[in-house]
């Protein structure tokens, strides 16, 4: 049993992940219920997670603005991917695709 799990830390210590980054716009409330300030974030966390976690509702309001993906490594503290600058899309679905790609090779979706 120990084997196996000495195996599996091995083979997984090298897994990467992606993220995705979520510009969020915040309205803060008082307790009348009057909006008391604005603000513009970027967060891991989508807008309804990001309501959750840092308030519950009638403190806040989030709302989701803009979000993009990030390849990569998200083991420990780094900083948030920079939004990519291409405004056009690279590859479109694969269901749009004239020519047959073979057997294995199908796009891969983020």
């Amino acid at each position: 049993m120990r084997l196996v799990a000495l195996i599996m830390a091995v083979l997984c210590s090298g897994a990467m992940a992606s993220y995705r980054v979520h510009v969020l716009k915040l309205t803060h409330y008082n307790t009348a219920g009057k909006p008391i300030k604005q603000e513009q974030v970027l967060s891991t966390l989508d807008h309804l997670q990001y309501e959750h976690w840092h308030s519950g509702y009638r403190v806040m309001k989030a709302q989701l603005l803009d979000t993009w993906y990030c390849p990569g490594d998200t083991s420990g503290h780094r900083e948030l991917c920079p939004k990519p600058g291409s405004a056009t899309p690279t590859r479109g679905p694969a269901s749009t695709n004239a020519k047959r790609l073979p057997y294995g090779r199908q796009p891969v979706m983020p």
